[in-house]
C-alpha cells in the first residue's frame, strides 16, 4: 500500500495535485493507494512538500510508512530534478 501525505500548500514552487494525479495515473494496478491514516503502516509513504523547506517531513508521520519518499518542491529524497521530471523519478523509486 502506498500512502499520501501533504504538506500545508502555504508555498508551492510545484503544482501538487498535478503532479500526484500524474503518479497515480501511472502507477500499476499492483499498487493499493491511501491518503488516510490506516490502522496498518503503508509499505512507502510519500509526502508532497510544495517547496524546499519540506515543513511536513516531521518525525511523528514516520510511524504511518515502512519506508519514505519525499517530495520537496523541484526536489525527490533531497535530489534536484526539473518539476516535469518529478512523476518520473519517483515511480522509478517505488519499482525499487
Amino acid at each position: 500500500m502506498i500512502g499520501f501525505k501533504y504538506c500545508g500548500g502555504c508555498n508551492p514552487v510545484i503544482n501538487r495535485a498535478q503532479l500526484v494525479q500524474d503518479i497515480q495515473r501511472r502507477l500499476s494496478a499492483e499498487f493499493t493507494l491511501a491518503t488516510d491514516q490506516s490502522p496498518t503502516q503503508w509499505d512507502i509513504g510519500i509526502l508532497v512538500c510544495g517547496c524546499l523547506s519540506a515543513c511536513a517531513d516531521k518525525p511523528d508521520f514516520r510511524n504511518l510508512a515502512r519506508r519514505w519518499i519525499i517530495i520537496a518542491g523541484n526536489s525527490v529524497d533531497y535530489g534536484d530534478a526539473p518539476e516535469k521530471d518529478l512523476a518520473e523519478i519517483v515511480l522509478n523509486k517505488l519499482k525499487l
